[in-house]
């Protein structure tokens, strides 16, 4: 089943993580920034509280769960602490805790602002090649007179008005920026003249007191999470260079690896997830170093990944219109103008799996009946690299390839991983530029690699042989030393990428 919210990238949940505890009477006692470094509810006067919220959010976060089902499960917690109904406080008034409402601002609030912070994290990554920011409205029925100013301004990434604008900039605001290029912007005609950023007068009416905030963001809001996020990130690691660079550049103590090979992925079937294709591509043998590379592309690239049922594929489908927003806001905000076009295609019976150049993604056909579990990832791992060896074999006994995929003689289950790695070559072509290889491409471990080729298409003889490259280098290189050296260099060439191209 799709969470109706995808789960948050792991930057944002680390975001959440790395606070500390913040009791206070009111939201307005932690201000600006120091929410990036504090947990806080307001009237949730007790460590115990804080923490059984906290656990509750991140939860939430982590698995992408609905509202509905995080408030049901934080309830009884809450109850159970005195959190729930009408209360007497300290000061003598009465209020309401932990109502619908105030929980719904609860899980609102922090979502956004997780995910603003790990959105902030891909901008910075990004900025070199994607160098402005576009203010766009949220889904919201009705919106800020202030905010809806702000619609289409385009400012570069590091331009002081993110500083303190970067959405969200109130409770309930769904607004949003979309990362331009350079031939975006001046496309679009330009720049935008800079907003005037003004300060008004503002009377807190629990205590009194006036001060300045800015105009059109809610009193505390005029700052960006991220960034702030990000510089105690920069000053914390600066701290720890000298012990980290010890302890992981010693021959003796070699670092654990860090980089999932799948970064992310939403997945409509609880059977198949991201986690579980890396972990059986870890565990092909001999292939340590080259997926060690394929992860560093995939983390530089922030690829992502779509795991869907063959219903959901088919853009006239209802299942296909029922996801659609659960994916769109699991995808890059510049994926939101393909719509359904994302995830679904013709003929979803007749494909495994696609991507295009246009996407930062890969989208994978799944099955309920194919489970990726923990005891057979060795057994599936061994399976791709015997497959290698037989699509080798089997084009030596004869003068044409006689398999049509490299993984057409596998299990259901080894299938599915080499269609995730397949859509992921096409990737790695994209990054790298896309050449055709011409000199390169004259021998064809599969039918399907060799089909495009009449048509001067290249494509699937990359997405063919990157599997066969990976799986098992040893093999492919016997077959053909020249193409397995190229892929060498092919996925350097992809990490070091600015931009997909294609090559028609």
């Amino acid at each position: 089943m799709v969470p109706a919210t995808p789960p948050v990238p792991e930057e944002a949940l680390a975001y959440l993580r790395a606070k500390g505890y913040r009791l206070a009477w009111h939201y307005d006692e932690v201000w600006r920034e120091e929410h990036t470094k504090a947990f806080m509810v307001a009237k949730a006067m007790t460590q115990d509280l804080l923490i059984d919220i906290r656990h509750g959010v991140d939860k939430a976060l982590a698995q992408g769960k609905t509202f509905a089902r995080f408030k049901a499960e934080l309830e009884p917690m809450l109850a159970k602490r005195g959190w729930l109904g009408r209360a007497l406080m300290p000061d003598g008034s009465v209020v309401e805790l932990g109502t619908p409402r105030r929980l719904k601002l609860i899980y609102d609030t922090n979502l956004r602002t997780s995910r603003a912070t790990g959105q902030w994290a891909r901008i910075t990554r990004n900025k070199a090649v994607l160098p402005y920011l576009r203010y766009g409205l949220g889904p919201s029925k009705e919106h800020r007179h202030q905010h809806t100013l702000w619609e289409g301004l385009i400012l570069p990434v590091d331009h002081p008005f993110w500083d303190t604008h970067m959405p969200p900039n109130g409770f309930g605001c769904r607004c949003r920026v979309r990362q331009l290029t350079r031939e975006e912007v001046e496309r679009r005609g330009g720049p935008s003249d800079a907003p005037k950023v003004t300060q008004t007068e503002w009377t807190n009416k629990r205590t009194g007191e006036t001060m300045m905030v800015t105009e059109g963001l809610d009193p505390g809001w005029d700052y960006n999470p991220g960034k702030a996020r990000l510089a105690g990130v920069e000053k914390q690691a600066k701290e720890k260079d000298k012990a980290f660079t010890k302890a992981v550049g010693t021959p003796d103590k070699p670092a654990p690896p860090i980089k999932p090979v799948v970064p992310s992925a939403l997945s409509t079937l609880k059977n198949i997830t991201g986690e579980a294709i890396g972990r059986i591509l870890e565990q092909v043998p001999g292939a340590e170093k080259r997926l060690a590379k394929v992860a560093e592309f995939t983390q530089a690239k922030d690829i992502k990944t779509l795991i869907i049922k063959q219903a959901e594929m088919g853009s006239r489908n209802r299942a296909a219109s029922r996801i659609r927003e659960q994916v769109l806001d699991y995808l890059d905000e510049d994926q939101r103008r393909y719509g359904h076009n994302n995830y679904t295609i013709t003929n979803p019976s007749r494909t495994g799996g696609f991507t295009a150049s246009v996407f930062n993604h890969v989208v994978v056909k799944g099955n309920s009946k194919v489970k990726l579990s923990d005891n057979k990832a060795k057994q599936v791992a061994e399976e791709l690299k015997a497959a290698v060896k037989l699509a080798v074999d089997t084009r030596e006994s004869g003068d044409a390839p006689g398999l049509w995929t490299i993984a057409a003689k596998v299990s259901p289950e080894a299938e599915l991983v080499a269609t995730w790695v397949h859509e992921l070559g096409h990737q790695v072509h994209y990054w790298a530029g896309a050449e055709r290889a011409e000199k390169v491409a004259k021998r064809f471990l599969s039918r399907y690699s060799q089909s495009g080729i009449s048509r001067r298409d290249y494509y699937e003889y990359h997405a063919e042989h990157f599997c066969a490259w990976l799986f098992d280098r040893d093999s492919f290189a016997k077959f053909d030393p020249g193409a397995a050296r190229y892929f060498d260099e092919l996925i350097e060439k992809a990490i070091r990428g600015q931009e997909r191209k294609r090559h028609d």
